[in-house]
């Protein structure tokens, strides 16, 4: 009877209709309520309605989950203080192929491309915080698993269009975004097609003062500090055009058999443009005056001009470019209520292309510069014109890259009448992932002949959103400078070695899975078996990248195999509360930018150094453990407190190793080569707190807390050398509060996000942090009718900066400027 009655509350889950914000948050609890596994959800209403612009934004509302934001758009998830690439997003189950368009290709990652799935065609997002045997391995964080709708679910001619326009303040531009879908099965209800469409126009202006070049050794007054490289101010402008389709295809013959082919196509044409305009105090700090020194750092000082040289420079960097994604997956399903067989195959494939197209110039000029403070600032009082710079450098790279996967998956699941195990589920995979990428450069004579006045037309306006244009920040004309390249012979062409690379693994798996239900506990135990085989391509050579004198194509091969055991357990204390407990071994493999074959070396001041790849690297090995109490004191409100706890072994850190290499004359010596090695790893342990709850007349809140400390362990060099071991991209402290009014036709929810400051990489010894960050975002709704609804959005209606940093001692990087985004539009359903 016990049994029954579960059943009946899982089914019931699906059958909520979800129209309204409190409605959804109604369906999210249940599916983490009758979940066998840490799970949290986010369902169609939430990822349409709350004032988020992509499936990254939907997800930052989940406790434990972090996004980061480059371009003011979160386009990549962190899962309990876990770096990007080390969770797995499934769309239906399988991954999707990832590429770009930006210069990020050269640093390739496993990270899931958000971007290309706007909000309005998800059905909704699961969050699994514990592992399961018939899940994919491949995280130390979570996994996000993607659903999309099924034609046989839905209502015959349901169709839908939302129209919005989005107003970007930093800009004043605005653009156009559309999503339409449509679904339809026939009289029998055996056969039928769902469509969804979206059309993106995406603009954005990122304007910031920062520190290009890092910070430098210098000797000032006899005493050993460090000088910003570089001090200017930067505007970035992008427009992304997304076009993205999905198509469901589903028959199901007979009450036994059914099939589903899903089919996901979208297209990215990208158009960006950054221009910087600084001080060059790299060559020209030797004439340093009025410094002041704090922390061992100068920050603030005058260099007056000199005889040779520059002292003054302006950087323009342009992209054009795009790039395609496609997926397509068949999924078999045969059940004849005794057993449930699947089979599933697919193909999902993406490439992408950008042409890199950087000019920068120089000019001569005295420097004042300040980095004394958050928002670094600088003056150049003997530039007044454009005429001052004179071409110095320029290059045109076309970067191409590509990601495929091939698939083929079978389950059987069989159900047995035992009074403690309800069903035992087997499976096997087999996937073919390739990735690989090339870069082609061509470079034009630098002269004095050609100045930056040719090429810009005035200052930028409303810099930083003050209103004000900054001196020697001048608006680059891309359609002049194209054509001095089109008329300009290249003095050098090649194929960059250093960035060729082609990754291929093949990755079996096979598991066994239980599921039991005794009483009031019920859970799953199983194990899975993964083998990964690496093969990886790339240049080793040593000498110029244009006229290297050795070169040979590495192709490196590794192996590597994990049992992954795993266990779930849930307890219902009483009708209302849930205990659960959850202990399982997980991997992540080595982002691939890690397992590149390159390999550069060369003689530097009488040292033998070189850098590159380790296509030897293990994956992340951890082992976890979940516990945690959730009480359901109403339909549409929770209390959750969650430990847990992540033992991270093998975790990938930089290290100095010796090699024997070939010189120019074929004699072996040893090498000091920086690259990628296994390190010790280290623990990351943490709680969340989670509250939502409907007060009745209309009013609600939804909020959470996640505290995430990680202490990592040091290797014997790092200690000597004084370095702490870092966990990137964990913040400490994460919450979420959002606060809605839902009553009638009018609903309202405001909702603030703020995550603390984490670490994302060294440069030049220092460690890099994105300081703490907080953002409110608006979403006002009206239902005109049951078929028409009104909308307005604003996201970051604080009008929040970004700030990024070199910690101990704190040297400013910089302070970036988003401005807010207005969205307004109509939805219409059918």
């Amino acid at each position: 009877m016990a049994e029954d009655n579960e059943d009946e509350k899982k089914a019931a889950i699906e059958k909520i209709a979800v129209r309204g914000f409190a409605a959804s948050q109604e369906k999210n609890l249940n599916i983490k309520r009758f979940s066998d596994t840490v799970v949290d959800a986010v369902t169609a209403e939430d990822v349409g309605k709350f004032p988020d612009q992509t499936v990254a934004d939907a997800l930052q509302r989940v406790p434990g989950v972090s996004v980061e934001k480059d371009f003011g758009e979160s386009d990549r998830v962190s899962i309990r203080g876990t770096a990007p690439h080390l969770n797995v997003t499934l769309l239906n189950g399988q991954n999707v192929a990832s590429a770009t368009a930006q210069a990020s290709i050269l640093r390739p990652s496993r990270g899931f491309n958000y971007s290309l799935l706007p909000a309005e065609m998800i059905e909704r997002l699961e969050v699994h915080k514990s592992a399961e045997a018939d899940v994919e391995e491949g995280s130390v964080g979570g996994t996000v698993i993607i659903r999309t709708r099924t034609p046989l679910a839905m209502d015959s001619n349901f169709a839908a269009l939302s129209i919005k326009n989005t107003y970007q303040e930093a800009n004043g531009e605005h653009s156009p975004n559309l999503s339409a879908a449509y679904s339809w099965k026939n009289a029998d209800a055996n056969f039928g097609m769902a469509l969804a469409a979206a059309y993106k126009d995406n603009r954005v202006q990122r304007d910031s003062r920062e520190v290009r070049f890092g910070y430098r050794d210098t000797v000032v007054n006899g005493q050993n500090v460090k000088y910003p490289g570089s001090v200017g101010n930067n505007r970035f402008e992008s427009q992304n055009k997304l076009k993205t389709l999905h198509l469901t295809l589903e028959s199901q013959p007979s009450d036994r058999w059914n099939l589903v082919f899903n089919n996901l196509f979208s297209d990215v044409d990208n158009n960006g443009q950054g221009s910087y305009s600084g001080t060059y105090n790299l060559s020209a700090i030797g004439g340093l005056t009025n410094a002041v020194i704090a922390n061992n750092t100068v920050v603030s000082g005058n260099i007056p001009a000199a005889a040779s040289g520059f002292e003054a420079i302006y950087g323009s960097a342009g992209y054009i470019g795009g790039y395609q994604t496609r997926a397509h997956d068949l999924k078999l399903s045969f059940d004849n209520n005794q057993y449930l067989w699947t089979t599933q195959l697919g193909y999902t494939y993406a490439d992408g292309v950008v042409e890199d197209n950087y000019a920068e110039f120089y000019a001569k000029s005295a420097i004042e510069f300040d980095v004394s403070n958050t928002a670094p600032q600088m003056s150049l009082p003997d530039i007044s014109s454009a005429a001052a710079y004179w071409l110095g450098y320029n290059h045109v790279n076309t970067i191409s890259n590509e990601d495929q996967e091939k698939y083929i998956q079978t389950d059987l699941t069989y159900r047995l009448e035992h009074d403690i195990f309800r069903s035992v589920k087997v499976g096997l995979k087999y996937k073919d992932h390739e990735k690989g990428s090339d870069l082609y450069k061509e470079t034009r004579p630098s002269t004095v002949n050609t100045r930056l006045s040719d090429y810009t037309t005035g200052t930028v306006d409303d810099f930083m959103g003050t209103g004000s244009s900054p001196a020697q920040l001048y608006q680059f004309r891309t359609d002049l400078w194209n054509n001095y390249l089109a008329q300009t012979p290249t003095n050098s062409s090649y194929t960059h070695l250093l960035y060729y690379y082609n990754i291929a693994e093949k990755i079996s798996n096979a598991y066994l899975k239980g599921d039991f239900r005794y009483e009031k506990l019920r859970g799953n135990v199983g194990v899975r078996y993964a083998k990964t085989d690496l093969e990886t391509q790339g240049w080793q050579y040593t000498g110029s990248v244009i006229n290297p004198t050795t070169k040979t194509l590495r192709t490196l091969e590794n192996s590597y195999t994990d049992v992954l055991p795993s266990l779930n357990l849930n307890y219902e204390l009483q009708d209302d509360v849930v205990l659960r407990f959850a202990a399982a071994k997980v991997m992540a493999r080595p982002d691939y930018q890690h397992l590149t074959a390159q390999r550069t070396y060369a003689m530097s001041n009488g040292v033998r150094i070189g850098s590159g790849g380790n296509p030897g690297l293990n994956p992340y090995r951890a082992t976890q453990y979940d516990l945690s109490a959730e009480w359901y004191f109403g339909p549409r409100s929770i209390l959750s407190a969650a430990y847990f706890y992540k033992d991270i072994k093998s975790y990938i850190t930089q290290s100095v190793v010796v090699e024997s290499l070939p010189d120019p004359d074929g004699s072996l010596n040893d090498y000091e080569i920086t690259l990628p090695v296994n390190g010790l790893g280290g623990v990351n342990q943490g709680i969340e707190l989670n509250l939502s709850h409907y007060f009745g007349n209309g009013f609600g809140v939804v909020a959470n807390y996640t505290f995430s400390d990680a202490d990592m362990d040091e290797t014997p060099a790092q200690q000597a050398a004084g370095v702490k071991a870092i966990l990137p991209n964990n913040s400490k402290n994460l919450y979420n509060l959002t606060g809605y009014y839902e009553r009638g036709a009018y609903s309202a929810r405001l909702s603030y996000n703020y995550r603390s400051e984490y670490y994302y990489g060294t440069y030049l010894g220092m460690s890099q942090y994105l300081r703490g960050y907080g953002q409110y975002d608006l979403n006002l709704s009206y239902n005109v009718n049951e078929h028409v609804a009104l909308s307005l959005q604003v996201i970051n209606l604080s009008n929040a900066n970004q700030e990024r940093y070199f910690k101990d001692p704190d040297r400013t990087i910089g302070e970036f400027n988003f401005g807010r985004r207005i969205m307004a539009g109509a939805q219409l359903r059918f």
